[in-house]
């Protein structure tokens, strides 16, 4: 048992006690207590509690209360929990939790199975690995990676063998649950600046839009209602009347999808009323960057000499009247005055005279003939008066925009990204205190894991040893930058190497598109953009033979995965298009299947093995660190596994010594992968492991390693990890997400994203290495997004009168704590469906009536929940019911086409390249058209 952490202040009491009080004080009596917490994708997380353990069971865990403010002047962050986080015990003894490894008896999805041993299991499933090595290479080994339930203990080990020693790929996180925010990756070449709640106490403007903190950010939504104190304004636009609208100041009604036109309106009165920040527009964005006129493109130096860059851009210098190339090693301009209006005549290299003008002045046209406060009114359904006013207010204010991962999932939900960040780029309110907008960003990782897999035997000699030389290496890169930051140089390094296939993350999109049934779909011209001017197909095949994707492809067109490992996910739920496409699709091609979880679930209903992995409370685990918290959560073994079930850790390092034994038995050691490297087999279980078994001397080593490596104060170990529940981080590592920060972390002074750029001057890592709201590739002119505009939902799932729209529910994060019998007593206990009762009444349907749920896609059964809070032509089904919680196992997952937007397959052009967690195609799922009717009988 790990050491005791403090206890609170309940008082223990004698067992045997009889009275009234006593007995109900013993319900509270426990023998030992740890530090616990939830390593779930529930960002930015990292809640702390006491986990109360009695009989050698966890009876109940609460909130430890121990936050301290991050520095002098603002509030601490505690309690720092949620009710999930209250209840997570009650999972751990839920009837859905799996306790001994299965082997599927009957037909995948028939629920028939028979016990197996550890050894059985794992010997089957190393030789359906080996099989697939043999015959069709590493490459159809895939790993469909979630960061939902596990924790960095379920996501390092399952990398480190099936990508990292075997060859095998994982489909890139960001793609595969779609937390992916293209619009500002295509504007700042980074879609994961995030500043800490610190800087965030700044903000005198917070406007709550495609959100609903009350419901998903449970623990860190009293920073609302605190900021409000300090003469904080809210306001909260959604189309339907969420919780979180309560306790906002205005709450501003806005069409699904129509955002667009409502951020560009505002930005329409910031410029006309003259009150944008004129010097930060200058120096940060591409707006005072000429554009021609004829071809829409940016001036190049190549169009002026013949040997020169197509990276080189041009402004007007109003002081020399003539052309200024853009600097590229800093963004201030000098001495150049650029101009942000008029037109100009410039040689072409050929001879030719063309007519430019700045991007703001393009701009500016573009607002004043589509996006005036009246025009925009019509669209999106908020005033013009409440347009300008929130304007102006934006314009005044440090302003930040608290955004979820919902508008990630629309489909034109780049072009909203794009307006507001327009928006505030017009205002200066990024890279200052109080402002910016949602994301979420790894990298501020426990270093020692990096440093695990670079190893060749364990210990503080062998981590100085690959420091130094990691030195050394970084001091050759610095000499070689040029007029490259580091994170630009960074960013070309990462790039390189996912194209030389040793990364191992892929994005899905092409596996999806080849192997899983969605080319189909994706070519339905009624479910996409009518400004498509070919097919999906078409455009597919110009990038896969452009080389815009080159070495990231995996598993090959003419490969199909063989093996399929879900760890901690639950792939037949998530995945948009659902059960019934996978199954049809994918699932035949697949030898085997294997589900690793601590319960059964949807995909492990239909896998050939489910392997228990043992629970939060039951293993040692970290929370995945942002570098805005500043801390790395701990969370301990405060009890044993239940039945037979083992931490991802043990379950892998055994997976490879059976992959050894039965590699070294079937006389298979050696082999050469895709990109022509060759594997050793013999050496596997060394290789994984450096020699070391148990989890804890595995940890110490992690942590030992990161203080080695200065980014923990010296004298973290285990020991002191257990005893605070915590360690603090010193500095952060220098890898490429921690530098699309851009930002300097100091412990104890706000952290705020970006300040590099718009303190330093240092450049963006995009093509004209600015903000860049100009995109001139080719396939963006034709469809007219080269600047951010609104565009209509398509019809996805065809021409129904309904958009079906989701969000996180309040009661699970994802489905974790769904069929968590506490979480039940506190709603309706089964899935519903949000309905207007104005649209309810037209088709004669009641509260709590089960109704029929359908489009071209599919259906489902659902209870409906009468809500005013729901517009006319809205449905609402929140996400993270399990499937097994409908009937017939079908949801509002099998009524989505899992539609991608095919200019996100666009490359060629300086930032717009596949890099981990960047810039790829990503399924959406938001305002999909559906139609509702009372069920009469019908069954699914």
């Amino acid at each position: 048992m790990a050491p005791r952490a403090p206890r609170p202040s309940i008082r223990r009491t004698r067992r045997g006690a009889r009275n009234g009080a006593d007995t109900y004080r013993q319900q509270w009596s426990w023998d030992s207590v740890a530090w616990g917490t939830h390593c779930v994708d529930c960002y930015p997380g990292s809640c702390v509690y006491h986990v109360f353990v009695k009989d050698g069971k966890v009876a109940f865990e609460e909130v430890a209360g121990n936050q301290p403010a991050p520095f002098e002047g603002v509030p601490d962050g505690n309690p720092m929990g949620c009710q999930k986080g209250a209840a997570w015990s009650r999972t751990l003894y839920g009837e859905e939790r799996v306790l001994y490894p299965l082997r599927r008896k009957g037909e995948r999805g028939e629920g028939k199975w028979e016990r197996v041993s550890w050894d059985e299991a794992l010997a089957d499933i190393a030789d359906h690995i080996l099989d697939a090595i043999e015959e069709a290479g590493p490459e159809t080994i895939v790993h469909e990676m979630t960061p939902a339930e596990g924790g960095t203990m379920a996501m390092w080990p399952t990398q480190r063998l099936l990508v990292g020693l075997l060859g095998g790929v994982a489909t890139d996180v960001n793609a595969v649950i779609n937390d992916f925010q293209p619009g500002h990756y295509i504007t700042w070449g980074k879609f994961n600046p995030v500043s800490g709640a610190g800087s965030q106490s700044y903000t005198k403007l917070r406007l709550i839009w495609h959100s609903n903190p009350v419901y998903t950010t449970i623990p860190n939504y009293h920073a609302t209602p605190e900021g409000r104190y300090q003469g904080c304004e809210v306001i909260h636009f959604a189309p339907d009347c969420s919780p979180s609208h309560i306790h906002a100041d205005y709450y501003f009604p806005v069409g699904a999808g129509t955002d667009a036109a409502l951020a560009l309106a505002m930005c329409q009165t910031i410029i006309e009323e003259k009150i944008y920040n004129e010097q930060f527009v200058k120096e940060q964005t591409d707006l005072p960057l000429l554009v021609q006129r004829d071809t829409r493109r940016f001036l190049r130096e190549a169009d002026l000499k013949e040997d020169g860059s197509e990276e080189q851009f041009y402004a007007w210098d109003t002081v020399k009247k003539r052309l200024a190339p853009a600097p590229k090693a800093t963004l201030r301009w000098g001495k150049v005055k650029p101009a942000l209006e008029g037109e100009h005549q410039v040689r072409l290299k050929d001879g030719s005279r063309v007519v430019v003008a700045p991007v703001f002045a393009l701009l500016r046209e573009k607002l004043n003939r589509e996006y005036t406060p009246e025009q925009a009114s019509e669209v999106c359904g908020v005033h013009p008066d409440v347009i300008q006013s929130v304007a102006r207010k934006v314009a005044s204010k440090p302003t930040s925009i608290a955004m979820g991962m919902n508008l990630c999932k629309y489909y034109h939900g780049d072009l909203v990204q794009r307006a507001m960040l327009l928006l505030m780029g017009l205002t200066s309110n990024w890279g200052r205190l109080g402002s910016g907008i949602g994301s979420w960003t790894p990298g501020a990782g426990l270093e020692g894991q990096n440093l695990f897999g670079l190893k060749q035997r364990p210990g503080l000699a062998e981590t100085r040893r690959i420091l130094e030389m990691r030195a050394g290496m970084e001091r050759m890169a610095a000499a070689q930058v040029g007029d490259d930051t580091q994170e630009i140089a960074a960013i070309d390094g990462i790039v390189n190497a996912a194209r030389a296939g040793v990364v191992g993350m892929v994005p899905p999109a092409f596996f999806w598109y080849y192997h899983c049934g969605y080319r189909e779909r994706w070519n339905n011209r009624e479910w996409n953009d009518p400004a498509m001017k070919r097919s999906f197909d078409e455009y597919l095949q110009e990038a896969v033979q452009s080389g815009w994707w080159e070495g990231v492809i995996k598993p090959d067109a003419d490969k199909p995965p063989r093996v399929l490992f879900e760890v901690g996910g639950n792939m037949l739920r998530r995945q948009r298009g659902g059960r019934t496409h996978l199954l049809r699709h994918l699932w035949p091609k697949l030898r085997c299947i294997v589900s690793i979880d601590w319960r059964m679930s949807t995909t492990g209903r239909y896998s050939d093995y489910v392997l228990p992995a043992s629970q939060h409370y039951e293993k040692p685990n970290f929370h995945m660190a942002s570098p805005a918290l500043l801390q790395l959560k701990y969370s301990d073994n405060a009890t044993k596994p239940e039945g037979e079930s083992l931490s991802e850790w043990d379950i892998f390092r055994l997976l490879a010594k059976k992959i050894e034994e039965r590699a070294k038995a079937r006389e298979f050691v050696e082999y050469t992968d895709s990109v022509g490297r060759t594997r050793r087999l013999d050496n596997l279980y060394y290789a994984m492991t450096l020699g070391i078994e148990d989890v804890d001397q595995l940890i110490d080593e992690w942590v030992r390693d990161t203080v080695a490596a200065g980014m923990m104060a010296k004298g973290e170990s285990l020991k002191t990890m257990r005893k605070k529940g915590h360690a603090t981080f010193t500095s952060v590592s220098q890898n490429v997400y921690r530098l699309n920060q851009a930002t300097d972390v100091e412990p104890g002074k706000p952290y705020t994203s970006l300040t590099w750029h718009t303190e330093k001057r240092l450049p963006y890592p995009t093509l004209t290495r600015r903000a860049q709201f100009y995109i001139d590739h080719p396939w963006f002119l034709e469809a007219g997004e080269e600047l951010p505009a609104h565009k209509e939902n398509p019809k996805m799932g065809g021409d129904y009168p309904f958009v079906l729209t989701s969000g996180h529910n309040r009661w699970s994060i994802h489905s974790m704590n769904i069929t968590n019998r506490m979480m039940l007593q506190t709603h309706r206990g089964r899935p519903h469906l949000v309905m207007s009762p104005q649209d309810a009444q037209a088709r004669g349907i009641e509260d709590d009536e089960e109704v029929r749920v359908f489009n071209d896609v599919g259906e489902f059964l659902v209870p409906v929940k009468l809500s005013p809070s729901c517009r006319p032509g809205q449905v609402i089904c929140y996400n993270g019911w399990d499937p097994y919680q409908f009937r017939g196992w079908r949801g509002p997952m099998d009524l989505e086409p899992g539609m991608v937007k095919w200019l996100h397959l666009a490359g060629g052009y300086g930032h717009l390249r596949y890099w981990p967690i960047q810039w790829q195609p990503v399924p959406v799922d938001r305002a999909v058209r559906v139609d509702v009717v009372k069920l009469n009988g019908a069954r699914v």
